[in-house]
């Protein structure tokens, strides 16, 4: 095999190849678990804590507050190579509520293993909470959550 026909060979072999990222599909999303992370929210009758959330395309948004409500989508199919043994991370939804009663929304989403998105806002009541998250089943999760943790206010 002369040295152009292993360079056409390695070309052909690349391409044909399956994507090496594992984009994530909408039939990820539907066969999806979605978790509630109580562990990883804190408490408003705690001190609150300097925050910052990442959104893409504008500044950080810094705030004192707490992380009140957390849930997230695993694919149980596919095992993330970075936590062995645990599913991958499809995205996520944030809430936090600051000292001065407003709330911060984020949501991160993955496009493959390597890229994910981040879309956050300051909003002032719950109509901008559910204007925000909208209503697929992640976004019911994390309302269902909000509900079962406000009654302690």
């Amino acid at each position: 095999m002369g040295f152009f026909d292993k360079i056409i060979k390695g070309i052909s072999t690349r391409v044909s190849d399956p994507d090496p990222l594992h984009k994530v599909t909408e039939a990820d999303h539907q066969s999806a678990v979605i978790k509630e992370r109580p562990d990883l929210c804190e408490n408003i009758k705690d001190v609150p804590q300097k925050q910052n959330v990442r959104r893409d395309g504008a500044r950080d948004i810094a705030f004192n507050g707490w992380q009140i409500c957390n849930v997230e989508e695993r694919d149980p199919k596919h095992k993330d190579k970075t936590h062995i043994g645990e599913d991958r991370r499809l995205g996520y939804l944030k809430l936090f509520k600051t000292k001065n009663d407003k709330f911060v929304c984020q949501r991160m989403w993955l496009v493959d293993d390597e890229e994910k998105h981040y879309k956050a806002t300051t909003v002032d009541d719950i109509i901008g909470i559910k204007d925000f998250f909208g209503n697929d089943s992640l976004a019911l999760a994390m309302m269902m959550m909000l509900d079962r943790i406000s009654k302690n206010w």
